[in-house]
């Protein structure tokens, strides 16, 4: 494969996806043209309007400046530069799934976060010499939180445990590497 292909897929699989956006406009579309339909066929039918007819709303939307209040339109208008701006930015800036890359030469190779939070959790307790209940690992994107409840009476030295678990990343050749931060509880815990 070439290393292009394998940067597409590498980026499909770290990035998550613009669908739930374009699924929940084209929803939103949907709905409002579904309402125009039904307010439509209870008129062919002779029925009284749900809300209003369609004559209604095309005359309000084409007399809709001269009927509203400055702040009406100024809120609508508003809204809309929201909404608008939200949609632009969710489709120029994808999103980022909760993985990391390990570096390969000849295959790409996605971990998870959860995985690696577990992996960096068992050398944090080892580096430690704490127990399995005294270490809690977060990663989070570009940062890999680090929550130490050493062992009563006995002192850990935090540059060994930060050091260890950067070599660790450094080892399964993780893609970003990711920033360690660790935070050692002030209060000991009774030993596991």
């Amino acid at each position: 494969m070439k290393e292009e292909q394998l940067g597409q897929i590498r980026e499909r699989e770290l990035t998550s996806g613009r669908s739930p956006a374009a699924i929940t406009a084209a929803a939103l579309v949907i709905l409002v043209c579904l309402y125009a339909l039904f307010e439509a066929a209870l008129k062919a039918l002779g029925q009284e309007p749900l809300v209003a007819t369609p004559e209604t709303w095309w005359l309000w939307i084409s007399t809709l400046p001269g009927n509203l209040e400055p702040a009406g339109l100024g809120a609508i208008g508003l809204a809309s530069a929201l909404f608008g701006l939200l949609l632009l930015v969710h489709g120029l800036r994808r999103g980022r799934r909760a993985r990391h890359s390990l570096a390969c030469e000849d295959a790409i190779l996605i971990v998870d976060d959860q995985v690696l939070a577990a992996s960096l959790a068992r050398r944090a307790r080892a580096e430690a010499g704490v127990g399995p209940g005294q270490v809690l690992v977060t990663v989070n994107g570009e940062r890999v939180e680090v929550q130490l409840s050493p062992t009563s009476g006995t002192p850990v030295n935090p540059a060994t445990v930060v050091a260890g678990l950067e070599e660790e990343l450094r080892l399964n050749l993780v893609e970003p590497a990711p920033r360690v931060h660790l935070r050692v509880a002030e209060r000991g815990v009774v030993g596991q």
